[in-house]
């Protein structure tokens, strides 16, 4: 099993465009976001661990319902399945995915190929707006009613977060800090066939320098990290990475979408038009 498994999608330029544009609209706070920023905020160690926010990518405070579109048509059981478990994090937060027959916000494929389009990956947060009808938004390679509870906790859990807003948090700055990068450009080549570049992108990068809001306390176990192997760390030990949205994951998605903004009513499902 690889250990990183879900790389981050970069938007190509007409994709950018109108993801600001739609991000602004969907949240008009996000038009106040849209900046670098090369620190995390000020705030007191000690404090709550939180997920890293992407800036300008959030979607309303107030709450979200999503709907989601199954592209390559899957069992009715298996898409049921997906569903509760980008679910699990409404157990904190007001937010909701739904399945629709129609055109979704949410597209999910289970493409292997191309290789750029292939294994587990979602656009994040109010990205997928700029995504074309057509495309996915988010891919499960492989994923089948086969696959074991723990694969569809870890990765459709993590994939949900990536689309409701949070970035890697094994790429927050003080993790990074500790791979040292000969060994990881050798290691990702070896199993990987990754490029230099391609390593420097998906693992080597800390998110501090990606335009990223978040507190100066990573969570190495959280549900959007993945596991990094003591192979490639400075120190030998392994970063273990998240098996579940854990309780810091749910406390500050709580914080970003908070149940006593009101839970959606039904009748405002889908209201962001694609």
């Amino acid at each position: 099993m690889r250990l990183i498994v879900c790389r981050s999608k970069t938007l190509n330029p007409s994709q950018a465009v109108t993801a600001l544009r739609r991000s602004v609209e969907v949240n008009p706070a996000n038009a106040s976001e849209q900046r670098t920023v090369v620190r995390t905020p000020i705030g007191r160690r000690g404090g709550a661990k939180r997920l890293a926010v992407v800036i300008g990518r959030k979607w309303p405070k107030s709450g979200i319902e999503l709907s989601v579109q199954f592209l390559d048509n899957p069992s009715r059981d298996l898409r049921k399945r997906v569903l509760l478990h980008m679910n699990a994090w409404s157990k904190a937060a007001n937010v909701r995915f739904t399945e629709t027959s129609g055109v979704g916000q949410v597209r999910i494929s289970r493409l292997n190929a191309p290789e750029d389009m292939a294994g587990y990956w979602s656009y994040v947060g109010t990205e997928i707006l700029g995504i074309e009808e057509d495309q996915p938004t988010f891919n499960l390679e492989g994923f089948t009613m086969r696959t074991s509870e723990s694969e569809f906790k870890r990765v459709v859990r993590h994939e949900a977060g990536h689309t409701l807003g949070f970035d890697h948090e094994h790429m927050r700055a003080d993790l990074v800090s500790r791979i040292d990068r000969n060994k990881a450009i050798a290691y990702y080549d070896r199993e990987e066939g990754w490029t230099t570049e391609e390593t420097i992108e998906q693992v080597l990068t800390p998110l501090s320098k990606r335009s990223i809001m978040g507190t100066l306390e990573s969570d190495p176990h959280s549900i959007m990290c993945y596991q990094i192997p003591g192979e490639i760390t400075k120190d030998g030990k392994t970063i273990p990475g998240g098996l579940d949205i854990n309780a810091k994951d749910y406390k500050f998605a709580g914080t970003i979408y908070p149940v006593n903004a009101g839970r959606i009513p039904r009748d405002r499902a889908h209201s962001f038009p694609i």
